[in-house]
């Protein structure tokens, strides 16, 4: 094997005694060599079998200090050589939770059409025509709602029937006791399965436009509490009947229809639409889930009774136009 004039010559490296520390000449610094696993100078290569590029200490020293100091800066941010590697979590990975704002709103009731800003129809025109949809919704909801009743009763409270269970709970109360509420959103004297007279609607029209509003944030506690109990269950019997379980979730996307097109009317009439926030939201969790899901349950097929006459009456009442 041939070495360029610069590298050093074997003689010269075969008279270096390696039983003691020697510094070498610059020249064989320079040179392109290898160190064997034994005591004998590797400058002739062809000598050795198994080499290893040679680094002096002085290279060593300076790979060590950088390993040093990369470990330094990955400590420094906080990072290990392992999660420094890791992909970066995005939010799109994490878990979707509920917010900790409880000033907040859900969506399935803040926007229940489903709008997004191109088509949230600000500039919707009032017609009786909306009143009229409204009612029909209010009472394809009320029928499909009741289908499941007797069963509702039986599951939950071991009645055969659900009127039978309603007795035994006259004078309980579930929407009509939040502070917001007022007493023409659910008059005291509407009970399930029977009108309100027509004097008394009459009336209720020549103000309706001051009521709605409250009756709107009315129908959106309705569909909160139907959310809950679809989510968070009553008891073990309606997490295992999943017929049960799938009626109620039908239910409650029943009502938002009614919600969605209750929305038209507030928007094309200019109404305020008041919020329901979480915080205004019962914790379903610290009460009695079998009477509160009861009373949700009834007041849902109250007020959607109630509904369909209260936007039936508007229809009616309306100067005629083409539908």
């Amino acid at each position: 094997m041939e070495l360029p004039e610069h590298c050093c010559r074997s003689s010269v490296c075969m008279t270096m005694d390696y039983s003691q520390l020697v510094h070498r000449p610059s020249g064989c610094e320079q040179c392109s060599r290898t160190r064997s696993n034994s005591r004998n100078s590797d400058c002739d290569s062809d000598l050795v079998e198994k080499c290893r590029p040679y680094k002096s200490s002085a290279a060593r020293s300076r790979y060590v200090n950088v390993c040093a100091a990369v470990c330094l800066l990955l400590l420094v941010g906080g990072l290990s050589p392992q999660s420094s590697a890791a992909p970066h979590r995005s939010r799109g990975m994490e878990r979707p939770r509920r917010s900790a704002d409880s000033s907040q709103e859900n969506r399935l009731w803040a926007n229940p059409c489903d709008y997004n800003n191109s088509n949230s129809k600000s500039a919707l025109k009032y017609s009786p025509k909306l009143a009229k949809d409204v009612a029909s919704q209010a009472r394809n909801a009320l029928k499909s709602t009741a289908q499941y009743k007797d069963k509702f009763a039986l599951k939950l409270h071991s009645y055969p029937s659900f009127d039978e269970l309603l007795q035994a709970w006259t004078g309980y109360d579930w929407l009509r006791k939040f502070p917001w509420f007022r007493e023409e959103v659910l008059p005291k004297e509407k009970v399930l399965n029977q009108l309100m007279p027509d004097e008394y609607m009459n009336q209720l029209m020549d103000h309706i436009d001051e009521i709605l509003p409250s009756m709107y944030k009315g129908l959106k506690m309705v569909v909160a509490g139907l959310y809950a109990i679809s989510n968070e269950g009553l008891n073990d019997n309606i997490i295992s009947d999943e017929s049960l379980k799938g009626s109620i979730n039908l239910t409650m996307h029943d009502v938002r229809a009614v919600l969605c097109l209750f929305n038209d009317i507030m928007k094309s009439r200019n109404l305020e639409i008041m919020p329901l926030p979480d915080s205004e939201i019962p914790n379903f969790k610290t009460e009695d889930k079998l009477s509160v899901g009861l009373l949700v349950y009834r007041d849902t097929l109250n007020y959607l009774e109630y509904l369909s006459q209260v936007f039936q009456k508007m229809y009616e009442t309306a100067p005629k136009q083409a539908d």
